[in-house]
């Protein structure tokens, strides 16, 4: 219904979260939504906290950060609030302390698997616990207690595993779990949470104490935890630990539901252990009791702060503000130029902004695909993504609106998950798309011959003269968040302009940002860009290393490296590459790192980089088959400057066979067969590089 490219394709999920949602927003709007999460929120920390001891609540305290990023306004929510809630009750049952709670296992499931496919992870929770009985049960000594604890909770557990039929599509609801849990490598690079936590974790940058960070911390204290289990024998919990630190690990999504398991399970091991070591009795003492409150007074007053303050959203790049409402990065009035302008239905826009497109102007504005990533699959998604970075005059956009009478277009241009994906001044220029919109935070197109056709008077946007950000009013709302929200304006305008080549604009810009704030390294980095786009290298060269006092982003590192080697200091070059590649492994660092050590002699290290960047590619289309091109193409000039001859014929013989319809690299390989003395083969590829330049000149 709310697509045009795969209409009635079959997709199940469950509907009572979207409900609940649409039921909110026509209630108080996003406002609230985002009070609904805030009381998601407490709700699952007073579930936790109810009664826990005061290891418990520290390391609560320490997940707070972790569990709010979990709380957003999508289904998954459901899961975190519902699955805190079975932990509670079946390690209560477990420990022994109360089973008069199980009866709410089936009824929660009911609700839960009519709310979010994370019900399995219910599944999995009762599994565990039956796991943790089990294996508590070989030892003789506590035997007859664990089984005497499964005869009681076993009518609640099958009750809530039967429970789980009971929704719009009984058993093929599994369907949908399997579906899911078997992404494929595409789904896994468009969907980060798909990915395995600790992928995300960076020894250069471990920060520990920042909210977004938090999970790592609790992630130390339970395998602490999970140690002294094992030491006094407690093997049950110390497995139904184990396993939960293991899943998170392996699956990003799955967060929220381990963090209630660590607070519980490990608060209460880290109390006994601090017990048997006698630490407890010196905890109350007055003035270490005095001296814990203040510490905990000033952590938590120190990390609030900068939240409420929205420095930590500035500082690591987030798209939402401290505060009830709609995000800034939220293109509202696009969508409103949309509907109120009566634009073509069929709508193109890039995956992360479809999804709110749909919720804001379907179903009456179809979309091309959005985040619902099972209905559409690999081939949809990846069309997708290779429009949305191809020029809107390219031959396959040409191909793909006749094929699926795309008519309108709506990009977003925010400096995140937005502007970096989209070659926006090639788009601009498009003669057979017509912007009609921009501001600073998307861009409409039309095509061309829909407006010519309807009679649409809709004046042409000048992407070259259009004043993002008209006038700036010192005087308006003093009020934080109004304040904020100018900023990234003014940040997004920047960036903007910049890719636009309108410097002096940019510029302007920035320092109208910087006003208001100067926490933001990423602007610092454009700045930096900007001045080394106008030649000012040492100026350049200082943003770049005042960006890298501020935060050693890998932006920051990878603009030096680019500044360095643009200027033939190849070796300075290679050593910001690393230290960007010490920040985030990327393929486009490790491709430059490669070219860096090639020009400065180093081919036996360029050869390493690249078989690095090679397992780097995870595009198996023709994007992913022109990366190889190149990083075969920088293997041969590597080898022919070793004298290596056939190994630099058969790397652009394999770059070659990538893209066979490159007329430059026919060329090349016939300068390297000539150079190995191949000369029957040098003149093949000779005359197929002619060949290819009179159909594709």
């Amino acid at each position: 219904m709310l697509s045009y490219t795969v209409p009635g394709a079959p997709w199940i999920y469950p509907p009572l979260a979207g409900v609940v949602f649409r039921l909110l927003f026509h209630l108080g709007g996003y406002v609230a939504i985002s009070w609904f999460c805030v009381f998601a929120l407490l709700a699952t920390l007073s579930v936790v906290a109810w009664r826990s001891r005061p290891t418990v609540l520290l390391l609560l305290l320490v997940a707070v950060p972790a569990l709010a990023g979990q709380m957003i306004p999508r289904s998954g929510l459901f899961t975190v609030v519902i699955a805190a809630i079975y932990t509670r009750v079946l390690l209560s049952h477990f420990s022994g302390k109360s089973s008069r709670r199980l009866w709410l296992l089936p009824p929660l499931m009911i609700f839960w698997v009519n709310l979010h496919t994370g019900f399995i992870a219910g599944l999995g929770l009762m599994a565990g616990y039956i796991a943790a009985e089990a294996v508590d049960s070989v030892r003789a000594s506590e035997r007859q207690q664990a089984l005497d604890r499964l005869k009681v909770a076993a009518p609640w557990l099958i009750a809530g595993m039967a429970c789980t039929l009971l929704n719009p599509w009984g058993f093929h609801i599994y369907r949908a779990i399997a579906a899911q849990e078997h992404p494929s490598k595409l789904q896994s690079t468009v969907i980060v949470e798909l990915n395995p936590l600790y992928r995300e974790f960076s020894w250069s940058r471990p920060h520990l104490l920042a909210p977004l960070n938090a999970v790592w911390w609790l992630l130390a204290l339970s395998i602490l935890a999970i140690a002294s289990l094992i030491r006094w024998r407690r093997i049950g919990l110390a497995l139904f630990l184990a396993l939960s630190v293991c899943i998170c690990l392996l699956s990003a999504r799955t967060q929220g539901v381990y963090i209630p398991i660590a607070c519980l399970i490990a608060g209460d091991a880290l109390s006994d252990e601090a017990q048997t070591l006698r630490l407890s009795a010196f905890a109350w003492w007055p003035a270490i009791r005095k001296a814990g409150v203040l510490a905990v007074v000033v952590f938590v007053v120190w990390r609030c702060i900068d939240v409420v303050t929205d420095r930590t959203a500035i500082r690591e790049g987030q798209i939402t503000l401290f505060g009830a409402g709609a995000s800034w990065w939220l293109p509202q009035a696009a969508a409103a130029f949309v509907e109120q302008n009566h634009l073509p239905t069929e709508l193109f826009s890039t995956f992360n902004l479809s999804s709110y497109l749909a919720w804001r102007l379907g179903p009456h504005y179809r979309n091309f695909a959005d985040g619902r990533y099972l209905p559409f699959g690999d081939r949809i998604i990846s069309e997708q993504l290779r429009l949305t970075a191809l020029p809107l005059d390219s031959i396959a956009w040409r191909q793909a609106a006749d094929t699926y009478h795309i008519r309108t277009i709506v990009f977003p241009l925010s400096r995140f998950y937005g502007i970096e994906s989209i070659p926006l001044r090639d788009d601009c220029e498009s003669h057979d798309w017509v912007p009609v919109y921009l501001d600073p935070t998307a861009i409409v197109f039309v095509r061309r011959d829909v407006l010519s056709q309807s009679g649409h008077l809709m004046p042409r946007v000048d992407c070259q003269h259009q004043q993002l950000i008209r006038d700036i009013d010192r005087n308006a709302s003093p009020h934080r968040m109004f304040r904020m929200r100018q900023y990234q304006m003014l940040a997004n305008a920047a960036v903007i302009y910049f890719v636009l080549g309108r410097h002096e604009d940019a510029t302007r810009t920035l320092e109208e940002a910087w006003k208001i704030s100067r926490d933001d390294d990423s602007l610092m980095v454009l700045k930096g860009q900007v001045q080394a786009s106008q030649g000012k290298f040492d100026a350049a060269e200082h943003s770049f290393l005042c960006a890298l006092r501020m935060h050693a982003s890998d932006a920051a590192w990878y603009q030096l490296g680019l500044l360095y080697a643009n200027h033939r200091r190849y070796a300075q070059a290679i050593d910001a590459f690393r230290h960007a590649l010490d920040a985030r492994p990327d393929f486009e660092i490790e491709l430059s790192l490669a070219k860096a050590e090639v020009l400065n002699g180093e081919q036996n290290a360029a050869l390493q980089t690249l078989g690095r960047a090679v397992s780097a590619i995870t595009d198996y289309g023709s994007d992913g088959a022109s990366q190889r091109a190149v990083v075969y193409d920088l293997r041969a000039v590597a080898y022919s400057q070793l004298s290596n001859w056939p190994s630099a014929v058969a790397a652009e013989e394999a770059a070659v066979r990538e893209t066979p319809s490159a007329t430059g690299r026919w060329n090349l390989l016939a300068s390297l067969y000539a150079a190995a003395g191949q000369q029957k083969q040098a003149l093949q590829a000779k005359q197929r590089a002619e060949a290819l330049a009179l159909h594709h000149p």
